[in-house]
């Protein structure tokens, strides 16, 4: 089948993984690993550090494709690249190494500020119904905070693009961060 007929639609398109369930509802403030790892070993890697009970959390976007004559298919992407955010110090990385998934594991300096930047992430996946789009890391802008709407509580930095604001969450550690586009009355400026 040629790709030119396959289209590709986007639904509620961020999708967190925690484990255990509901570990990124609360996440903590230290220590933080991020884990490196090979090309589609991410489903993989996540249940052998289930099994270590090493808790973390991963980002997937939900691709939906729809074949003509033969219905729909729906599939979870890695949004970030391979990366998955772990808590555990590093006491723990030759249990992660063992795994014989990873490429490399980063060492976390700013804990807290990857928290908060976790945090943030979590709250737009949860809430995106449009397409999140990585980039490298935005770093000039104002931060805004959203005040209505699905994306209330939500916080970022803007970039103006006609009358619609695109919401940016970065991931220092990473250099990259995941934007969703929204109506510019939604957002103030944020007081910190």
């Amino acid at each position: 089948m040629a790709a030119a007929n396959v289209s590709v639609t986007i639904t509620n398109s961020g999708v967190v993984q925690d484990w255990p369930e509901g570990f990124a509802n609360a996440l903590p403030s230290e220590p933080w690993l991020v884990v490196h790892c090979y090309p589609k070993q991410e489903k993989k890697l996540i249940g052998a550090l289930r099994d270590k009970r090493i808790p973390g959390c991963i980002f997937f976007q939900r691709r939906v494709r729809h074949y003509p004559g033969k219905g729909k298919q729906t599939s979870l992407v890695p949004l970030l690249g391979g990366y998955v955010f772990v808590s555990t110090g590093i006491e723990r990385k030759d249990d992660i190494y063992a795994t014989r998934r990873v490429v490399r594991i980063i060492d976390v300096s700013q804990p807290k500020e990857l928290a908060r930047d976790l945090g943030n992430l979590c709250a737009l996946m949860n809430r995106a119904t449009t397409e999140l789009v990585v980039r490298p890391e935005i770093v000039p802008g104002k931060r805004i905070a959203i005040t209505e709407g699905v994306f209330a509580g939500c916080s970022g930095v803007v970039a103006r693009r006609q009358n619609q604001l695109e919401l940016v969450v970065n991931i220092e550690l990473l250099g990259t961060s995941v934007s969703v586009t929204l109506p510019a009355e939604m957002a103030e400026l944020a007081t910190s």
